[in-house]
This record gives structure tokens, C-alpha cells and sequence, in this order.
């Protein structure tokens, strides 16, 4: 039998605007850039990232010979997103689990 819990935590952001970048490889053309400012300046507030996630899981196995066995695992993952994102908010919680049987020839 085995358990464990595991935490991760994301974080990051974007942060510039977009009148400050360096236009000089665009061409000739760079000026049109110009006008999509307000419109590019918008990538700041949606690439914020803060999440977090917390797993627990459970699996054991038993043997039923020296050469047949099954196993068995479950985990439980719950989601924290503290900032929507691209596709919104993306807390959330999933249940995952298998069972099998083996045969060690």
C-alpha cells in the first residue's frame, strides 16, 4: 500500500507594454503596429498564471500466487486557479482511478 500528497504552485505574469517593443525588425511596415497598442496590451491581462494543485493518491497491490497479482490506484486532484486565464476559470477537482491484473511469466 502506498500513499502520497503532492502540492504544486504555478505563478507567473507578463508583464510590458506593447508600445515598448522593438519595432526596427518589422520593416517598413512597423508603423502599423502603432495603432494596435490598446489591442496588444491587452496580453498583460490574460497572461497572468496563478494555480494551484493538490494531489492525493492511494494505490497497493496483492498478490494472489507468486505469479498472479492485481493492482489498484485512485487519485484526487483539486485545482485553484487564482486568476482566469485563456479559457477562464479553471478550478476544478478529478477523481482518476485503474485497476488491473498481471500475470509474471
Amino acid at each position: 500500500m502506498n500513499a502520497g500528497i503532492t502540492y504544486n504552485k504555478a505563478e507567473s505574469s507578463w508583464e510590458w507594454e506593447f508600445a515598448d517593443r522593438d519595432t526596427s525588425s518589422f520593416g517598413a511596415g512597423a508603423g502599423a503596429y502603432d495603432d494596435s497598442n490598446d489591442i496588444n496590451n491587452l496580453i498583460d491581462t490574460y497572461s497572468d498564471l496563478s494555480y494551484t494543485e493538490v494531489q492525493y493518491s492511494l494505490d497497493g497491490s496483492y498478490n494472489f500466487t507468486e505469479r498472479f497479482y492485481t493492482s489498484a490506484q485512485v487519485t484526487y486532484d483539486v485545482f485553484n486557479s487564482d486568476e482566469e486565464y485563456v479559457y477562464g476559470d479553471e478550478d476544478g477537482e478529478v477523481v482518476t482511478g485503474m485497476v488491473g491484473f498481471g500475470w509474471i511469466f
